[in-house]
Protein backbone atom coordinates (compact mmCIF):
# COMPACT_ATOMS: atom_id res chain seq x y z
CA UNK A 1 0.00 0.00 0.00
CA UNK A 2 1.48 3.32 -1.10
CA UNK A 3 -0.20 5.50 1.52
CA UNK A 4 -0.97 4.91 5.18
CA UNK A 5 -3.76 7.48 5.30
CA UNK A 6 -7.24 6.58 4.16
CA UNK A 7 -8.65 9.46 2.06
CA UNK A 8 -12.25 8.22 2.30
CA UNK A 9 -14.41 10.42 4.52
CA UNK A 10 -18.10 10.31 3.59
CA UNK A 11 -19.91 7.61 5.62
CA UNK A 12 -23.32 7.59 3.86
CA UNK A 13 -23.25 8.46 0.12
CA UNK A 14 -27.04 7.95 -0.33
CA UNK A 15 -27.41 10.99 1.91
CA UNK A 16 -26.18 13.24 -0.88
CA UNK A 17 -29.03 12.65 -3.38
CA UNK A 18 -31.59 12.33 -0.58
CA UNK A 19 -30.49 15.73 0.78
CA UNK A 20 -30.65 17.16 -2.76
CA UNK A 21 -34.23 15.97 -3.23
CA UNK A 22 -35.28 17.30 0.17
CA UNK A 23 -33.53 20.62 -0.42
CA UNK A 24 -35.19 20.93 -3.84
CA UNK A 25 -38.58 20.17 -2.28
CA UNK A 26 -37.98 22.79 0.44
CA UNK A 27 -36.84 25.43 -2.04
CA UNK A 28 -39.97 24.70 -4.09
CA UNK A 29 -42.11 25.42 -1.03
CA UNK A 30 -40.32 28.73 -0.43
CA UNK A 31 -39.90 29.80 -4.07
CA UNK A 32 -42.33 27.83 -6.23
CA UNK A 33 -41.29 27.37 -9.82
CA UNK A 34 -43.87 26.57 -12.47
CA UNK A 35 -42.91 23.90 -14.96
CA UNK A 36 -45.27 22.01 -17.27
CA UNK A 37 -44.45 18.33 -16.86
CA UNK A 38 -45.90 16.01 -19.50
CA UNK A 39 -48.24 13.52 -17.79
CA UNK A 40 -46.21 10.44 -18.79
CA UNK A 41 -43.13 11.76 -16.99
CA UNK A 42 -44.56 10.93 -13.56
CA UNK A 43 -44.60 7.20 -14.41
CA UNK A 44 -41.15 7.37 -15.96
CA UNK A 45 -39.93 9.21 -12.87
CA UNK A 46 -41.33 6.56 -10.53
CA UNK A 47 -39.66 3.84 -12.59
CA UNK A 48 -36.32 5.69 -12.44
CA UNK A 49 -36.84 6.35 -8.73
CA UNK A 50 -37.41 2.67 -7.85
CA UNK A 51 -35.57 0.55 -10.46
CA UNK A 52 -32.01 1.66 -9.58
CA UNK A 53 -32.34 0.03 -6.16
CA UNK A 54 -32.43 -3.36 -7.90
CA UNK A 55 -29.15 -2.53 -9.66
CA UNK A 56 -27.64 -1.36 -6.35
CA UNK A 57 -28.89 -4.52 -4.64
CA UNK A 58 -27.20 -6.62 -7.35
CA UNK A 59 -23.96 -4.74 -6.61
CA UNK A 60 -24.31 -5.37 -2.86
CA UNK A 61 -24.97 -9.07 -3.40
CA UNK A 62 -21.91 -9.22 -5.66
CA UNK A 63 -19.81 -7.60 -2.93
CA UNK A 64 -21.07 -10.16 -0.41
CA UNK A 65 -20.28 -13.06 -2.74
CA UNK A 66 -16.72 -11.78 -3.01
CA UNK A 67 -16.54 -11.28 0.77
CA UNK A 68 -15.69 -7.61 0.61
CA UNK A 69 -17.12 -4.68 2.50
CA UNK A 70 -20.16 -2.70 1.36
CA UNK A 71 -19.53 0.07 3.89
CA UNK A 72 -17.86 2.94 1.97
CA UNK A 73 -15.42 3.37 4.86
CA UNK A 74 -14.87 -0.35 5.48
CA UNK A 75 -11.81 -2.48 4.79
CA UNK A 76 -11.74 -3.45 1.11
CA UNK A 77 -10.30 -6.92 0.53
CA UNK A 78 -10.53 -7.26 -3.25
CA UNK A 79 -11.38 -5.48 -6.49
CA UNK A 80 -14.75 -6.85 -7.56
CA UNK A 81 -15.04 -7.14 -11.33
CA UNK A 82 -18.08 -9.43 -11.60
CA UNK A 83 -21.80 -8.67 -11.77
CA UNK A 84 -22.59 -5.01 -12.42
CA UNK A 85 -18.93 -4.13 -11.87
CA UNK A 86 -18.28 -5.49 -15.38
CA UNK A 87 -20.20 -2.50 -16.80
CA UNK A 88 -19.42 0.30 -14.36
CA UNK A 89 -16.90 0.78 -11.56
CA UNK A 90 -19.58 2.52 -9.52
CA UNK A 91 -22.93 0.73 -9.89
CA UNK A 92 -24.16 1.94 -6.51
CA UNK A 93 -23.31 5.57 -7.25
CA UNK A 94 -24.78 5.26 -10.73
CA UNK A 95 -27.93 3.93 -9.05
CA UNK A 96 -27.97 6.97 -6.75
CA UNK A 97 -27.80 9.35 -9.71
CA UNK A 98 -30.61 7.56 -11.57
CA UNK A 99 -32.63 7.52 -8.31
CA UNK A 100 -32.05 11.27 -7.96
CA UNK A 101 -33.14 11.98 -11.51
CA UNK A 102 -36.20 9.77 -11.02
CA UNK A 103 -37.05 11.68 -7.85
CA UNK A 104 -36.86 14.97 -9.74
CA UNK A 105 -39.36 13.74 -12.32
CA UNK A 106 -41.62 11.62 -10.07
CA UNK A 107 -42.07 14.35 -7.47
CA UNK A 108 -41.90 17.26 -9.95
CA UNK A 109 -38.97 19.03 -8.28
CA UNK A 110 -37.53 21.67 -10.63
CA UNK A 111 -35.25 23.02 -7.89
CA UNK A 112 -33.70 19.57 -7.53
CA UNK A 113 -33.09 19.60 -11.29
CA UNK A 114 -31.12 22.83 -10.81
CA UNK A 115 -29.15 21.10 -8.03
CA UNK A 116 -28.36 18.06 -10.22
CA UNK A 117 -24.83 19.22 -11.20
CA UNK A 118 -24.02 19.89 -7.53
CA UNK A 119 -25.25 16.43 -6.53
CA UNK A 120 -23.25 14.80 -9.33
CA UNK A 121 -20.08 16.73 -8.46
CA UNK A 122 -20.51 15.97 -4.75
CA UNK A 123 -20.64 12.24 -5.46
CA UNK A 124 -17.88 12.37 -8.06
CA UNK A 125 -15.37 14.49 -6.15
CA UNK A 126 -16.57 14.19 -2.56
CA UNK A 127 -16.90 10.39 -2.52
CA UNK A 128 -15.71 8.59 -5.66
CA UNK A 129 -12.41 10.47 -6.07
CA UNK A 130 -11.42 9.57 -2.49
CA UNK A 131 -12.41 5.93 -2.98
CA UNK A 132 -10.41 5.76 -6.20
CA UNK A 133 -7.31 7.13 -4.45
CA UNK A 134 -7.76 4.55 -1.70
CA UNK A 135 -8.19 1.67 -4.15
CA UNK A 136 -5.24 2.81 -6.25
CA UNK A 137 -3.00 2.92 -3.18
CA UNK A 138 -4.25 -0.46 -1.98
CA UNK A 139 -4.31 -2.45 -5.23
CA UNK A 140 -1.95 -0.47 -7.52
CA UNK A 141 -1.65 -2.10 -10.97
CA UNK A 142 -4.65 -4.40 -10.44
CA UNK A 143 -6.88 -1.36 -9.95
CA UNK A 144 -5.23 0.55 -12.80
CA UNK A 145 -5.94 -2.33 -15.17
CA UNK A 146 -9.55 -2.52 -13.98
CA UNK A 147 -9.93 1.23 -14.62
CA UNK A 148 -8.62 0.72 -18.16
CA UNK A 149 -11.24 -1.97 -18.85
CA UNK A 150 -14.30 -0.53 -17.10
CA UNK A 151 -15.63 3.03 -17.18
CA UNK A 152 -16.34 5.01 -14.04
CA UNK A 153 -20.03 5.47 -14.91
CA UNK A 154 -21.08 3.64 -18.09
Amino acid sequence: MASTTDPRRFPFPPGIPIAGLLLGWGLGKIWPMHFDWPPWTRWAGWFLFIAPWFFAFWAMVTFRRHKTEIDPLGKVTTIVTAGPFRFTRNPMYLSLMVFYFGGIVAFRLPWSAILLPLIFLSLRYGVIAHEERYLQALFAETYTEYCRRVRRWL
